[in-house]
């Protein structure tokens, strides 16, 4: 059962890879979903900022999967990947914010 999820996290992981990786290189948020031009005053930073977050959320997803890919998940391991997403979660609606226009 851990190889089956962990293709899934796996396959998760290089979408969000690969979708940071386009943002930060592309460094335009035109496209995105629920995405206002109007409302940001920094589009260029916006872009890399965001693109900057999907990279982190893919290389830990990457290696949760990992982890699950050899079975050693357990409590710790889940609540510390929980605890890290919702950190760079927090850290992105933090700088995020500085990029909008109020």
């Amino acid at each position: 059962m851990g190889i089956v999820a962990a293709s899934v996290y796996a396959l998760l992981g290089v979408a969000l890879l690969a979708a940071g990786v386009a943002l930060r290189s592309r460094e335009s948020m035109d496209g995105v979903p629920l995405y206002d031009p109007a409302s940001a005053t920094n589009p260029v930073a916006l872009a890399r900022t965001v693109g900057l977050s999907l990279v982190a959320f893919g290389v830990s997803t990457l290696a949760f999967a990992a982890v699950e890919a050899v079975d050693r998940t357990d409590v710790v391991v889940v609540a510390g990947y929980g605890v890290l997403v919702l950190s760079i979660a927090l850290v992105t609606a933090t700088r995020t914010r500085t990029y909008e226009s109020s």
